[in-house]
């Protein structure tokens, strides 16, 4: 008897824990179980041991220990390993990766890996991979890979090993990093970093080992080698190369095409 009892106690405990029970309903006030499932929550927060969903989420936090979800959040924070909202508007997601398909509004995604799939506009991006796909607004992406999307970058900087933009970037401060890349217009004060590269650039300066521009550079290019297509300002390095140059180059090997001389030692002049 006490045997079969126990084969009870032990087959009842193994479906609780295999098959959680789903609640296809609203719920409020705090939810507290292995798995959370509500249609709309509103209250202080989902608690799971294991994962929180709500299509709709009102509420202060939504916490997974494995996975949060939720189609449009409004409240602080989503904390869980997985966190996942179709529209977020609040302060954070915190977790390993965190996901925004539609929207997010608020002051930062924390964690090992941040996406961004359409609009961010946010504080900050904090991780080791931070990745917008459309338009990032805010003040730094921060990690070792950072990456804004087909459209632009509106914020203060982008700081790691690996920046790129595949839009434009228009910035307070700038790139700074070991590998900085901008494939269209690079718009702000600076590019620092061992390699740095733009389509168009505007700005102050191009500080690095090799600065690259495709197109046209309204500014200088610092670092031992210097190429342009076009050059409105000034190149100071070993090796300068412009097609086109609008200024100075001042460097042991300077070379143009138009504007200035053709070579020329330590210094050359375009207009």
């Amino acid at each position: 008897m006490a045997a079969a009892t126990r084969v009870l106690i032990i087959c009842a405990c193994s479906t609780v824990l295999a098959v959680p029970a789903r609640a296809d309903h609203d719920a409020y006030g705090v939810q507290l179980s292995w798995d959370n499932h509500a249609r709309g929550f509103v209250g202080l927060a989902q608690l799971g041991l294991h994962s929180s969903e709500a299509r709709l989420f009102y509420g202060l936090a939504q916490v997974g220990l494995w996975s949060n979800w939720s189609r449009d959040f409004v409240g602080l924070v989503q904390i869980g390993g997985y966190n996942d909202a179709q529209e977020f508007y609040g302060l954070a997601q915190v977790g390993v990766w965190n996901v925004e398909r539609q929207l997010f509004a608020g002051v930062t995604q924390l964690g090992v890996f941040n996406q961004g799939l359409r609009e961010l506009y946010a504080v900050a991006q904090v991780g080791l991979i931070n990745s917008v796909e459309r338009d990032f607004v805010g003040a730094f992406q921060i990690g070792l890979y950072n990456r804004a999307g087909r459209r632009d970058l509106l914020g203060a900087s982008q700081i790691g090993l690996i920046n790129l933009v595949e839009g434009d970037i228009y910035a307070v401060i700038g790139q700074i990093g070991l590998y900085n890349s901008v494939r269209t217009k690079f718009w702000g004060p600076l590019q620092l970093g061992l390699y740095n590269h733009a389509s168009r650039f505007s700005g102050m300066a191009q500080v690095g080992a090799i600065n690259y521009v495709d197109d046209e550079i309204l500014g200088a290019q610092i670092g031992p080698v210097n190429m342009a297509r076009s050059v409105t300002g000034v190149q100071i390095g070993i090796f300068n190369y412009a097609r086109t140059l609008h200024g100075v180059q001042l460097g042991l090997i300077n070379m143009c095409r138009h504007g200035g001389l053709p070579f020329m030692v330590l210094g050359n002049v375009g207009f």
